[in-house]
């Protein structure tokens, strides 16, 4: 009678690399894909979002919601926009990138640095002494390239005036502009080293995070400017701010 011959350990080995070899080459594979299908889901909660804006704007005669003062006291309980636009969309999910899994929803000042979606300061420019200034969606030159609202950061709350319900185009670290990317107040590249944006037309966008910078003629990125516009002078052309004229020359 004949003997079953088993595997050695040889053969054992040879198999177990084999099937971690193709771990190593698919592993990746799969990641790239599901964080591909997050930033799938990420554009469309931001489609969306944006078109709530403009339902928002059509009811109250093109006034957009504002940011929120962030350079006064605030009380805890005053609203952020997405209590304003919060009806105008389905469900409380979609202000939650796939993307952020430290990210909450709010609705309210306290709530506000837990937020993976921040709306563009621009929108509720913060700089008036008497009262939030109010864009009206009638007097935006470019919609389809002002920005509206993107992936923001989230961070824990604190008594500062940053959080995820805001993006500016610079970042804040030890309360000195850097950077925005992936910054306090600056915006997130948490997909693929990119970041999706929404504009006030209604349609969003994924960009590369250099890609939202301004900068000067030598390339050198834009941190402070007296003349807001010129935080338009970015690459992609898009506008930034959304409250003033358009920019006619870059430097």
């Amino acid at each position: 009678m004949n003997k079953q011959r088993g595997f050695t350990l040889i053969e054992l080995l040879v198999v177990i690399a084999i099937i971690a070899l193709l771990a190593a080459i698919l592993f990746p594979v799969f990641a790239q894909a599901r964080e591909k299908a997050r930033q799938g889901a990420c554009m469309s909660n931001l489609t969306q979002i944006s078109k709530a804006f403009l339902m928002y704007a059509n009811d109250y005669s093109q006034m957009m919601p504002t940011v929120g003062w962030v350079f006064r006291p605030t009380p805890d309980d005053a609203r952020l926009w997405t209590a304003m636009v919060a009806p105008y969309v389905r469900n409380r999910e979609l202000f939650r990138c796939p993307s952020a899994s430290d990210s909450e929803y709010g609705e309210v000042w306290a709530q506000r640095a837990r937020l993976s979606y921040g709306l563009n300061w621009f929108w509720g420019f913060p700089y008036q002494p008497s009262m939030d200034y109010v864009v009206s969606l009638s007097k935006v030159t470019r919609p389809a390239a002002a920005i509206l609202v993107l992936d923001s950061v989230p961070v824990p709350p604190s008594a500062d005036p940053f959080g995820g319900y805001m993006v500016t185009p610079f970042g804040f670290e030890n309360r000195t502009r850097v950077l925005p990317m992936n910054k306090p107040s600056g915006y997130a590249t948490r997909h693929s080293g990119g970041v999706v944006v929404a504009f006030a037309d209604g349609h969003a966008k994924w960009f590369k995070g250099e890609q939202l910078y301004a900068r000067q003629s030598n390339g050198t990125p834009i941190l402070q400017a007296n003349d807001e516009t010129l935080y338009d002078c970015n690459p992609v052309k898009l506008k930034w701010a959304v409250h003033l004229r358009e920019r006619a020359n870059c430097p």
